[in-house]
């Protein structure tokens, strides 16, 4: 049997199992046992913190032929063929890849029939923030007076994008992060079980950098499982992920405090070089700066504690503009710069001789000025554009599968000294499309997309090594990733041809209309390019 990634294994299966959200449990189960069934519901919160699977678990529930206090019995008919997915009755859609009137039209066209098995037909929409205009509408009339047996129970990481017409036709509940400690202790149930031997002080980093999310935790738990066989270690943690020592960060802090710009955009620098994630670097600074501040006031520690507030108000404007820039790391240096010059008047650089200290700051400051032009970032930028277009025209699905196959061998490179982090942050990628020389990748995050886009060279590298020939690889978001190949499907549809074009050629028009359309139907194209599974609901 294939290995099964462990946040699947270790899913809940009834609500019973679930942690971090008491509140919502509560009512739902109540409204079970009370036969109080909503017609529709709205799961709204973060991602990984178990919507889709608390949704499942209400399907299940409501369906249940042996319910106990508002908890399924997992042993009749009804439980098992839920839990094996293949019950006709309870429908997932992700609304995601499948956005469109088209599929909601179709719910509408079959709600009418009742359930083929089970008492209630569930129809969970993942997503929904991304349906259509014309869907929604579609949806809203489907909501207003459904049948007695159609349960919707729709989910959103981003509530706000949903009307409110639908919203105020829904039951609401607002999921929350788990808190640290319970993801923690889930942490240790399922290291035990798999015989992970790992340090609490690991589980409680991983708790911490995977922002109430428990998907995530148990993502990063998994990483470590082919780590190593002996007990893995906070530094075995921050090597794997790119992550810089409590040390190294205090040391930082410590540069700052004392001016010293130097030994500040060498740090910098040599982190950024080794693949680090920037953005972690500065989240980490931030909680080092609040457990310090903690230990003045608790321990009576000897901190300069007006420093560390100033310091950490700088640190949370750098992540809340970090968003609207693509080149954290000069982000970072420019406004430690400031900070460091309204703290003291002027900036120093260790011992050095005042004219040595004002050139090398020169010197610094026409580095940063150069970066701020973007100049290569640009070119960066324009380059992942044009390889998505050369990989669009030319992927095939045998491409991806040839790739996807070789894959994960990657993670033979974790532990290379110059190439550990790299390999790390790629392996969390997903392969989206792939062609003879080309590749898309995607992430969740738009922060991940940056850090790609400036790692290009490493990257590109590590694949070489990996696949023994070099491949041109562009970057995307999940959700850059759906509108780019809605985009490239209607474009089929419509006959438009995408053109390769080499990267030295620059801004060239990237499509053209072409007379006839090709003798293979829009469906065959995209079979061809992403799989069967990506053009079924």
């Amino acid at each position: 049997m294939s290995y099964q990634a462990l946040y699947r294994k270790y899913r809940p299966s009834t609500l019973e199992d679930v942690i971090g959200q008491d509140v919502v449990i509560k009512i739902l189960k109540n409204a079970i046992i009370t036969n109080k069934i909503g017609h529709a519901y709205l799961f709204s919160g973060p991602r990984g913190i178990g919507k889709t699977t608390i949704a499942k678990a209400v399907a299940k529930t409501v369906n249940c032929l042996d319910l106990k206090d508002g908890v399924s019995c997992e042993k009749c008919d009804n439980c098992k063929s839920i839990n094996e997915g293949f019950n006709p009755d309870i429908i997932e859609i992700d609304a995601a890849s499948n956005n469109g009137i088209n599929e909601i039209r179709e719910i509408k066209s079959k709600i009418n029939l009742v359930p083929s098995v089970l008492k209630y037909k569930v129809y969970i929409i993942d997503e929904v923030h991304m349906l259509s205009t014309e869907a929604f509408n579609a949806l809203l009339k489907t909501l207003e007076e459904p049948p007695e047996h159609i349960i919707f129970i729709l989910a959103t990481t981003d509530v706000q994008k949903v009307p409110s017409t639908i919203i105020s036709r829904c039951q609401c509940f607002d999921f929350h992060r788990i808190s640290v400690k319970d993801i923690v202790e889930r942490l240790k149930y399922i290291a035990k079980c798999e015989k992970i031997d790992v340090a609490e002080e690991v589980l409680s980093r991983i708790a911490f950098l995977s922002d109430g999310g428990l998907r995530d935790s148990i993502g990063m738990l998994d990483k470590l499982t082919s780590y190593s066989n002996k007990k893995i270690n906070i530094d075995d943690f921050e090597k794997i992920n790119g992550i810089v020592s409590i040390d190294r960060k205090n040391e930082f802090i410590d540069y700052i405090y004392k001016n010293d710009v130097k030994n500040m955009i060498d740090f910098i620098d040599d982190i950024y070089n080794c693949g680090k994630d920037l953005i972690i670097f500065v989240q980490d600074l931030l909680k080092l700066c609040k457990d310090r501040a903690i230990e003045y006031y608790v321990d009576n520690s000897s901190e300069d504690i007006d420093f560390l507030i100033d310091f950490s108000n700088m640190l949370n404007s750098i992540l809340k503009n970090v968003k609207e820039t693509a080149d954290v790391k000069t982000l970072l240096e420019i406004n430690l710069l400031d900070f460091i010059s309204k703290k003291s008047g002027k900036i120093s650089v260790s011992t050095e001789k005042t004219e040595d200290k004002v050139k090398k700051m020169e010197k610094e400051s026409e580095k940063i000025e150069k970066k701020s032009e973007k100049t290569e970032e640009k070119k960066l930028i324009d380059n992942n554009s044009i390889i998505i277009t050369n990989c669009l025209s030319k992927a095939t699905k045998k491409e991806k599968q040839d790739f996807e196959s070789k894959f994960k061998s990657i993670s033979d490179y974790t532990l290379d000294s110059k190439l550990g982090a790299t390999a790390s942050f790629i392996i969390d990628g997903k392969i989206c499309a792939v062609s003879e020389n080309e590749v898309i990748i995607s992430f969740s995050y738009e922060s991940m997309v940056d850090r790609g886009i400036n790692l290009i060279n490493i990257v590109q590298n590590l694949l070489e090594k990996v696949y023994n020939k070099k491949y041109d690889v562009a970057f995307v978001t999940s959700e850059e990733w759906e509108h780019i190949k809605k985009k490239f499907i209607e474009d089929k549809g419509k006959g438009i041809s995408y053109e390769y074009i080499p990267l030295e050629a620059g801004n060239k028009e990237i499509s053209k209309e072409i007379k006839e359309k090709k003798e293979d139907t829009l469906i065959d194209q995209a079979v061809t390019l992403f799989g069967d599974d990506v053009v079924s609901i």
